[in-house]
């Protein structure tokens, strides 16, 4: 890899966010052919950083074949933000080409309003009977992904939330117990069409970092983080579009790269034009 493409890359790996702030800037057709030179794992978490409406503009200058692979390692929450910004039928062909599971969730929420809490919830969650033994909820703790998980939710046959159990509760009683012998109601819910405005106002944020989202009729959807939350309310008060727009060539030529950031000493501004796109490494 040539010094400049390296050095980029080094950027983009270390400073998403402030990469992101550069590339809402430049044109979609260009910042797309910059993305087409890094690897997907270091595109990613850039692409998440974005404004969504900007990150969509950059996805539609891409074939779907890398758009669906930045879309799939950014995740469910990242995916669903910049699906909404765009249109049809690309939508829906993006939303075919997703994972199954990544598909199924990202619909869900699209189902709701932008600024609601069903939009932002996670449904990346342990949801089970209240009937299921200690040791089998363990095993789904520890069976699953690198996720971390804090909390197991205990539904009813129809979904409906009924209780939540505390991870280290779990590991301090007998594996024989059921759910049901130690969940406790929770602190508070969420409803999925509140919108966020409203959320930010919920008292249950000053005991958990996390509450749960439910529908009207108390089916559970997912939770929604508090730092979730702050990102969303954050993205609802932020321009769609800077008024000075940026090129590759104003980047190089000015050093954008580098004031952005703060790193004017480390010579990262060297932003290269588009190249092919790098392999990943195994």
């Amino acid at each position: 890899m040539a010094e400049p493409e390296a050095l980029t890359l080094t950027y983009i790996a270390a400073h998403p966010a402030e990469a992101a702030r550069v590339l809402e800037r430049i044109p979609g057709v260009d910042a797309a052919a910059l993305f087409a030179t890094v690897p997907v794992r270091a595109g990613a978490p850039v692409l998440t950083a974005m404004i969504p409406s900007a990150a969509a503009r950059i996805l539609g200058s891409l074939d779907d074949e890398p758009a669906l692979a930045l879309l799939t390692a950014a995740g469910v929450q990242a995916t669903v933000t910049v699906l909404r910004y765009i249109p049809e039928p690309r939508r829906s062909r993006l939303l075919e080409g997703l994972p199954t599971a990544t598909a199924v969730a990202s619909r869900v929420l699209l189902g709701y309003p932008d600024d609601s809490v069903g939009a932002w919830a996670d449904q990346d969650v342990i949801a089970l009977a209240p009937e299921t033994r200690v040791s089998d909820a363990l095993e789904r703790v520890r069976g699953g992904d690198e996720r971390k998980v804090d909390q197991v939710y205990a539904v009813d046959h129809d979904q409906r939330l009924i209780g939540i159990v505390d991870l280290v509760e779990l590991l301090r009683v007998p594996d024989s117990n059921t759910l049901a012998a130690v969940l406790h109601k929770p602190l508070a819910m969420l409803t999925a069409m509140t919108p966020l405005t409203g959320a930010a106002t919920q008292r249950g944020w000053q005991q958990s970092s996390v509450l749960p989202v439910v529908e009207r009729d108390g089916r559970l959807i997912g939770v929604l983080h508090r730092a979730t939350l702050a990102r969303a309310l954050a993205r609802s008060r932020a321009t769609t579009q800077p008024a000075d727009e940026v090129t590759i060539t104003g980047v190089l030529t000015r050093g954008y790269w580098d004031v952005a950031s703060g790193l004017a000493e480390g010579g990262l501004w060297l932003l290269p034009p588009a190249k092919p796109v790098l392999p990943e490494e195994p």
